[in-house]
């Protein structure tokens, strides 16, 4: 029996020496695990250790009991102080475990949680909000103004002539110009608006509780908050204009007709001749 016994536990170490080696394999050699994900394996690691060493204490023990190992080393492993050192070695990684992991890894978890949620959410470029979560957003915001029949305006922004501003001076330039107007787009806007960069140039501002004639006073504002930036490239200062669309809810269209409206007015302000407001109407209207 205690042959069988020292048998089934050197099996047991090797599976853990297998399973400590891909461990070490992954914190140490697998670059694109970071963070969280390297302090786990560190705990890994530490509780394989642990295995390891117990299965080869009493590896060694029974072995030794039926002449395997030296009969020398039962004598010494059986002592019964000797015999609660497994047992202490496994509290002592606990305790290193449970360190880990309230002190290190669970905060660590949790900012990275929140990170990627960030991403998940927002623009990199303007801190905005982005375009996937600007429509989850948007949606569940007109499905309460339908449902309570409240007032909900659009607003669709693009910069005025930016491909050329990209060509002519780069698209680091052109970077910078949309992170400024991203700011005036924060700056106008109210805490229950949501402003949002749907992609390359073009921005939408959601206006809960807003009718169209606010929402236009409203892009008005903006329009000429975008006027005032003047941005030194070089030797000359860099100035932007912006076309705004608006749009208003109204019982018998759904969102994508919000967004729809907005953005044939914005196409109609740009034909227009740009730096200017339009609201959507059957027959559009442009000062």
């Amino acid at each position: 029996m205690a042959t069988t016994a020292a048998i089934i536990y050197w099996v047991i170490v090797a599976v853990w020496t297998g399973v400590l080696g891909c461990t070490l394999y992954y914190r140490f050699g697998n670059r694109v695990i970071f963070g969280s994900a390297r302090l786990l394996l560190l705990v890994i690691a530490i509780d394989t250790l642990r295995d390891i060493f117990e299965n080869v204490y009493f590896g060694l023990y029974f072995g030794s009991q039926d002449g395997l190992f030296s009969q020398a080393i039962s004598n010494i492993l059986g002592r019964p102080l000797l015999l609660i050192l497994p047992k202490l070695t496994n509290v002592l990684a606990g305790l290193v475990v449970l360190f880990i992991l309230l002190r290190y890894w669970f905060p660590r978890a949790a900012r990275e949680r929140n990170t990627l949620g960030t991403l998940a959410t927002i623009d990199g470029l303007t801190g905005l909000t982005n375009r996937r979560h600007f429509l989850t957003l948007a949606e569940s915001e007109f499905d309460r103004a339908m449902r309570y029949k409240r007032p909900l305006a659009m607003l669709m922004v693009d910069i005025d002539q930016f491909k050329p501003i990209n060509d002519a001076h780069g698209h680091d330039i052109g970077d910078l110009v949309i992170a400024e107007l991203a700011k005036v787009c924060h700056q106008v806007s109210r805490e229950t608006d949501i402003p949002a960069r749907l992609g390359g140039d073009e921005f939408g501002i959601l206006l809960p509780e807003t009718t169209a004639d606010k929402a236009l006073a409203f892009a008005e504002r903006l329009r000429k908050e975008v006027q005032g930036i003047a941005l030194p490239v070089g030797d000359i200062i860099l100035s932007i204009t912006v076309s705004v669309g608006v749009s208003e809810r109204t019982d018998e269209a759904g969102f994508p007709e919000l967004l729809k409206h907005a953005d044939q007015a914005l196409y109609d302000a740009k034909h227009a001749g740009r730096d200017r407001v339009c609201r959507f109407t059957p027959v559009s209207a442009c000062p």
